[in-house]
């Protein structure tokens, strides 16, 4: 067994050589590092990871990357895409199994920006701040709708691992068409109008006549997105924030009945809500607006909500305010309105109009000793991070069960959970847990990884099913009891053919693309 196991390792190493010499010829000895001259970012994670990056190869255009995914597949070499390596909490620039590196962050130009049908067509290596800059430039008559993750994150990473915004356009995969996708065959294509050759309507419409296929890159393994249009959210004159204090969990049923209803009705977009629990509150807050935690006095089950409200006449804007205050108010202690104004009327840069400020990264540092005074690389700080994102009814029992899971699965440890909530639809939220801790504490990591196996168990046990997908998720799920395994692995079979696409990434498929 060990002789077959070395000659394996032997066959592995020298498949791994002559791929990286052809990589060299294809991109630049300069855009191919390994050993020592693999960069930290790529080689440390928010989670206890063992897979490690083979190599490091940063394309600087999309025209190089076909070619390299075909000779990875004539080498049997995996290989990992990544675009800013952001994901804190679910696997950063870890590849879920080793892999080779494929570092997309120099691929990072904004092809095109339609300021008359509110739309941009950007490469992964797009960020937050970046295209949010342009945005500006132009005279912000459209933005992107802001996030709570870092600045310098891909919009385009975000979009396609079906990451969420604020506002009417939060829902960033519904608002993504007209793909430029490279296969590990080496084959490369249009999902949309732009396939035919058709720019002015590739920009305009989503939907060619025929099979749809955005959504088996989103999540997946079986192709490497080179580019995107991402739908722009308009910059409207008027925009408030209406903040509620809830209270302890037992006041949740009315408060969230009032909301869901709310955006039943329309008065308040899906994406335009949010819940969070106090340790969620204080967590992201600190260092935004305090100091210290103890400032905000907020107990970890003291709830709240909140609402952003855009209009495009003050009048509507006066409204729309009241009903929703009217609707909220007795069901919540207090309410709180913020314009997006100065007293003078400039308006500010606030996440209202799409400048993500990136202070909710305070989260991750909340299980270590000392904190920043402002959030830096959580990856290098030693953070323990982690995310874990089920989607569940828009109810208030709901939510209180999806608490109790929580505080019983962290019990006893030095974990330290957080909880909010975005509203999808007027049927069903999106949650998303949080676990700090310090990476320096060994025994914390462990009981990270434990908790959230048994957080994973009593979730599906509870009915809530994740959305989204970090590392330690995928071998937590198991297979599903439909054929849907086999249709996956025939998909991937049929796009990638080697298995060379991100081994591990999917439930149920090893490199080849058969059950595991």
């Amino acid at each position: 067994m060990t002789g077959r196991m070395d000659a394996q390792s032997a066959r592995e190493a020298q498949a791994l050589a002559a791929f990286l010499s052809g990589a060299a010829d294809l991109l630049g000895p300069a855009a191919v590092a390994r050993g020592d001259a693999i960069e930290p970012r790529f080689l440390r994670a928010t989670i206890p990871w063992a897979a490690r990056p083979l190599a490091v190869l940063a394309p600087e255009t999309a025209e190089a990357v076909p070619g390299l995914l075909a000779l990875a597949s004539r080498h049997g070499v995996p290989v990992h895409p990544v675009s800013r390596g952001r994901s804190w909490g679910l696997g950063s620039a870890l590849p879920p199994r080793d892999a080779v590196v494929l570092d997309l962050s120099r691929l990072d130009r904004i092809l095109d920006l339609d300021l008359q049908n509110g739309t941009a067509r950007i490469e992964p290596g797009v960020t937050f701040a970046a295209l949010q800059a342009r945005l500006k430039a132009e005279g912000l008559a459209w933005h992107l709708p802001s996030f709570g993750g870092p600045t310098d994150a891909s919009v385009l990473a975000n979009a396609l691992e079906r990451g969420e915004g604020a506002g009417t356009q939060g829902d960033r995969f519904a608002g993504l068409w007209d793909l430029d996708v490279a296969l590990a065959t080496g084959q490369r294509f249009r999902t949309g109008h732009g396939r035919h050759k058709l720019p002015e309507l590739s920009a305009l419409h989503a939907r060619p006549a025929g099979p749809l296929v955005e959504g088996l890159f989103s999540q997946s393994s079986l192709g490497v997105v080179l580019s995107g249009r991402v739908t722009l959210q308009p910059t409207l004159p008027h925009a408030s924030t209406i903040l509620a204090d809830i209270g302890p969990a037992e006041r949740l049923d009315g408060a969230v009945a009032a909301l869901r209803r709310l955006v039943t009705a329309g008065l308040v977009a899906p994406h335009a809500a949010a819940i969070w629990n106090g340790a969620k509150r204080v967590s992201s807050l600190v260092g935004r607006h305090h100091a210290t935690p103890e400032a905000l006095t907020i107990a970890p089950d003291d709830w709240a909500l909140s609402v952003v409200l855009t209009a495009p006449h003050p009048e509507l804007m006066r409204v729309a305010g009241k009903l929703v205050v009217g609707e909220l108010g007795p069901h919540c202690r207090d309410l709180k309105a913020s314009s997006d104004r100065a007293d003078d009327g400039t308006r500010l840069e606030t996440p209202i109009t799409g400048f993500s400020d990136g202070a909710n990264v305070m989260s991750a540092y909340w299980g270590k000793a000392t904190r920043p005074e402002t959030p830096g690389n959580p990856d290098l700080d030693g953070c323990g991070f982690l995310w874990l994102c089920p989607a569940l009814p828009f109810d208030g029992a709901a939510i209180r069960t999806l608490e109790e899971i929580v505080t019983t699965t962290v019990a006893g440890t030095r974990l330290h959970p957080a909880l909010g909530l975005q509203a999808v639809s007027s049927r069903a939220l999106h949650a998303y847990v949080s676990l700090a801790w310090d990476r320096d504490d060994a025994a914390s990591d462990a009981d990270a990884m434990r908790a959230h196996d048994r957080l994973i168990a009593a979730c599906a046990a509870a009915g809530f099913s994740p959305y989204r997908l970090g590392w330690p998720t995928v071998p937590a799920l198991g297979e599903a009891p439909d054929d849907w395994g086999h249709v996956l692995a025939t998909l991937k079979r049929a796009l990638d053919p080697a298995g060379i696409l991100s081994p591990g990434r999917l439930p149920g498929l090893d490199r080849a693309g058969s059950s595991e």
